[in-house]
């Protein structure tokens, strides 16, 4: 993806890239750079709701630097940032992309990002931003524009200082009504230290973790745990460069709010206007059959509709809100995008609610004039959160109130405590209900749930593998059943960690019968990683047994007709069914006939491992398969 603008303003620095803190500063710049900036364009690229299409805002780009003596903006800024120029040439970009912006037919209906320099952000001891920084964001006189919402973007691609502290700057940010983005998460310098300082409205997942992460499983786990805590804290996701439609899928199901890239639009310098919608999106979203999961259907049963306030209401509106016996605890308050900011609560509110003199409090100039700074940061889920995911965020601090419910990126309704419970409860009956009571993995009914689901998905390659051990009768009956027990929670202990690193799916059929399963994996990946399970256990069940037969090998037991004679140690084989992408008519009855035809080839195996590709390829087995099997 290009390198996107840098954009304005910020801290003085005390290495050269500007005055010293609280100097007086203008944003006068020598002819030659304004010269050179004056040659210099704005391209604009689209950043789309996930689920509906909706542009949510545009990022801006520079173009024209093949005209300047730059290779690359970075190049431009570090120039700058030599000549202790920094800030006033990012000041004036700046500009240049707000006048740019306002250009656009239907301007204010979307957000403008704009990428910030980290070393103009937080200097420690001037956690402050001239006057002249904030000027492109004002009308004539220095009045705020209020149709006017920015988001800067920080990029993790610049090392910060260890004297770098940038919280009170990002407040200053925000005072100013400008939101925070984290940009380039996951390949630059500051990473979780710029997320947990920076406090974002906004984590943007880099490109290299979104490129190929419909077949890479590992990049999946990777976004997984990034939307799960970035929505805990009430920080909204985009995807940037998404360029398939698998990605866009892919990153949509994981719970991304937002999409940026080349399937959806590349930058433009001939946008008139910013479009509402974006019919990609919509075409995407509309030929995707499949059902929706169980989660988003509950979800939407159990969250209150409760109305949301606008963050530039007034504030004895407040008062209204919370008026009445019957009156919510809460008040959500979303911005002119219906995009949540958090929660306000009643509680927070009793001096004004219970005095006698609170109306006029409120309308005191005073004490501010917005309900920004009465907001607190609540949890947010997309509709389509996994549960567990869900329950995840309520376990938070901050989700004492309960958690705000988006869709498609805006404010759908609000989970309360209550109500959240109730899912816990039913969640852990379920699971009750439907796991193996002795190592606890789902049974059979979420297997077969899961096989169905992976059947419905035919724009993905599933890898559906069952497992059993070798030889376990003998075993079981030479050591006895609590050897037998030990050496299944073993196995099931080493499936939990496997699904959990993989972002697969285990369950124990039965006694010695398991099942795994990965999807989206590229299928020479899937299958070694399937593979080594197989081969780990074989090492793992050697500490079954005592000394003298780990180093013979072998083992004494009874086979089914009472004979005593030699076996090997516990082992485990498997039958790896492998649906490839495309349209097809396969039952869970298919997979099923496919591993029973399969599985004394797979014992017969050196590696205990047969493969079958289904509907159409032939299989691939260790040892020879007869013609046509699969």
């Amino acid at each position: 993806m290009d390198e996107a603008m840098a954009s304005v303003p910020a801290q003085e620095m005390e290495d050269g890239c500007g005055a010293p803190a609280g100097s007086a500063r203008k944003a006068a710049l020598p002819a030659e750079w304004t010269r050179l900036l004056a040659g210099l364009s704005v391209a604009f690229q689209p950043i789309v709701q996930m689920r509906t299409g909706r542009c949510h805002g545009m990022e801006a780009l520079l173009r024209g630097l093949e005209r300047s003596p730059f290779a690359s903006p970075n190049d431009l800024l570090d120039a700058a940032c030599m000549q202790g120029l920094l800030a006033e040439v990012e000041c004036a970009l700046h500009a240049k992309a707000v006048a740019a912006f306002r250009a656009l037919d239907h301007w204010p209906d979307a957000k403008l990002f704009l990428n910030i320099d980290a070393r103009v952000v937080g200097v420690a001891g001037s956690p402050w931003l001239p006057p002249f920084a904030l000027a492109p964001f004002a009308l004539d006189g220095g009045v705020p524009d209020p149709r006017l919402t920015v988001s800067l973007e920080i990029s993790e691609r610049r090392e910060l200082r260890p004297d770098h502290s940038i919280e009170q700057a990002i407040d200053r940010y925000r005072q100013a009504g400008i939101g925070v983005a984290l940009d380039d998460f996951g390949v630059g310098f500051a990473g979780l230290r710029l997320l947990y300082e920076s406090k974002p409205d906004y984590l943007k997942i880099d490109r290299y973790f979104i490129d190929g992460i419909d077949q890479d499983t590992r990049k999946r786990a990777i976004a997984h745990a990034l939307v799960g805590y970035a929505h805990a804290l009430g920080i909204l996701i985009i995807a940037e460069g998404v360029e398939t439609e698998k990605e866009f899928y892919t990153c949509r199901d994981l719970g991304c709010d937002f999409a940026q890239g080349y399937l959806i639009a590349r930058p433009s310098l001939e946008l008139h206007a910013v479009p509402e919608r974006y019919g990609i999106v919509e075409e995407l979203n509309r030929r995707d059959r499949r059902k929706p999961n169980e989660a988003r259907l509950r979800l939407s049963e159990v969250i209150e509709r409760q109305p949301p306030l606008a963050v530039n209401s007034p504030k004895t509106e407040l008062l209204d809100y919370f008026r009445g016996d019957n009156s919510p605890s809460i008040a959500p308050i979303v911005d002119r995008q219906q995009r949540p900011l958090g929660l306000i609560r009643e509680r927070d509110l009793k001096r004004f609610v219970y005095s006698r003199f609170g109306s006029e409090l409120l309308r005191n100039k005073g004490l501010g004039d917005t309900l920004l700074d009465l907001v607190v940061k609540s949890p947010v889920c997309d509709i389509s959160t996994p549960l567990d995911q869900v329950i995840e965020a309520f376990s938070a601090e901050e989700a004492s109130d309960g958690i705000i419910i988006i869709e498609g990126g805006e404010y759908a309704g609000f989970l309360s405590s209550g109500a959240l419970i109730r899912l816990v409860h039913e969640r852990n009956l379920a699971m009750a209900a439907d796991q193996n009571p002795l190592t606890r993995l789902p049974g059979n009914a979420a297997i077969v749930r899961h096989i169905e689901r992976a059947l419905q998905e035919q724009d993905r390659r599933h890898v559906l593998a069952y497992l059993d051990f070798d030889n376990f009768k003998p075993f079981n009956d030479r050591f006895g059943f609590r050897q037998g027990d030990r050496a299944i929670l073993m196995f099931s202990e080493r499936l939990k960690a496997w699904a959990s690193g993989n972002g697969g799916f285990a369950g124990h059929i039965g006694g010695d019968d398991f099942f795994v399963a990965l999807s989206g994996a590229a299928e020479e990946d899937a299958l070694a990683r399937v593979a080594d399970l197989v081969a780990q256990f074989r090492s793992d069940a050697e500490s079954l047994y005592d000394a003298e037969a780990r180093e013979a090998g072998c083992f004494e037991g009874k086979d089914r007709y009472g004979a005593v004679r030699r076996f090997p140690l516990l082992s485990a084989s498997g039958v790896a069914v492998v649906i490839a992408p495309g349209p097809h008519r396969l039952t869970s009855d298919a997979i099923n006939t496919a591993i029973a035809g399969h599985k004394a080839i797979a014992k017969e195996s050196p590696d205990k491992l047969c493969t079958v590709h289904l509907p159409h390829s032939p299989p691939f087995c260790p040892l020879p398969c007869a013609a046509g099997e699969g």
